[in-house]
């Protein structure tokens, strides 16, 4: 029998979830907002709060347009949870052990949710714990971590009864190599759950934009999968340092957000994210003062940083 949240909650309702603190409210807004308007039939989503502050929910809650069949609800991350003892990006290990569901949908708050996904969501996972995109930019994974299909866990469909019982083996894991991995609990992940995932097509989770998918083939299926995504993942640095960006030719334009001091250069739904940015709370954004002094300072932030790396390795 399912364990639900609340009698709004039926087998139709679509259940959300989204990990995040303040860094992460007005880009949130935009993710939310974007389910609210593409998204058709029963919703609800848990925001599992990492630091937000009550303002920033406020702005939140007021970037949803009126849905009677759209609830929001924020949650309170467990005290003794790996967001509370290793940081907020660990916190979704938190949400698959304590949300009372028996399925859940879980987004980062740097997405933008373009289509109806419904589809997904009824995705049959035929035992898989996990319906994921495979990375297109790392096939196996990486130097530290290799795996069969290293997928990005910025979309994860979770089937968390399958889920739930082998979550204190994740949670070790996740303590074990803690700092130790370049992707934080992403890797943990890709490695507790190497054997138990289902690969989704690109279009639910489209990272793929730029050069840097070096393999032509899986590049061609990014393509063809992704050409109209039904959600756009904007990976990387919101503010990334400037050895960051010059140190990569041939992934220019570099993978960023964009609403960091680089934007999105050339990415083709950057604009789509600011449209959808100005039906939330946080409407006019783009041109404020705040915004532009905050980039100005990140950036000088980015040189700072760089300056230092070289006096280091001239010494």
């Amino acid at each position: 029998m399912s364990t639900l949240l609340d009698d709004t909650a039926t087998l139709d309702r679509i259940q959300i979830a989204l990990t995040m603190d303040s860094t992460y409210a007005m880009p949130a807004a935009v993710t939310l907002r974007s389910i609210a308007e593409n998204v058709q039939g029963p919703v609800s989503v848990y925001v599992y709060d990492c630091g937000l502050l009550e303002e920033e929910k406020r702005k939140i809650e007021s970037s949803l347009p009126e849905r009677p069949d759209f609830t929001l609800r924020f949650m309170v991350l467990p005290p003794d949870g790996l967001g509370n003892k290793l940081g907020p990006a660990w916190a979704r290990v938190d949400m698959m052990k304590t949300l009372p569901l028996d399925r859940v949908l879980y987004l980062d708050a740097d997405i933008l949710v373009r289509k109806d996904l419904r589809e997904l969501w009824n995705t049959n996972l035929k035992g898989y714990a996990l319906g994921v995109v495979p990375d297109p930019f790392m096939p196996t994974g990486h130097d530290v971590v290799r795996v069969p299909q290293y997928f990005n866990s910025g979309v994860l469909l979770i089937d968390l009864v399958e889920v739930r019982p082998t979550i204190p083996a994740l949670e070790k894991l996740c303590c074990r190599i803690k700092g130790a991995t370049p992707f934080r609990d992403q890797d943990p992940l890709n490695i507790h759950f190497r054997n138990h995932t289902m690969p989704l097509s690109d279009t639910w989770n489209a990272i793929g934009y730029g050069g840097a998918v070096t393999d032509v083939e899986r590049k061609k299926r990014f393509l063809e999968e992704a050409k109209d995504p039904a959600i756009v993942h904007f990976i990387g640095h919101t503010h990334p340092t400037a050895l960051y960006v010059m140190s990569f030719p041939e992934y220019q334009p570099c993978n960023t957000k964009p609403w960091g001091y680089v934007g999105a250069p050339g990415h083709p739904y950057a604009e789509e994210w600011w449209d959808m940015l100005d039906k939330t709370a946080w409407k006019g954004y783009r041109g404020t003062t705040e915004h532009k002094e905050t980039c100005e300072r990140a950036k000088l932030k980015g040189w700072k940083l760089l300056e230092e790396e070289f006096e280091r390795r001239i010494r």
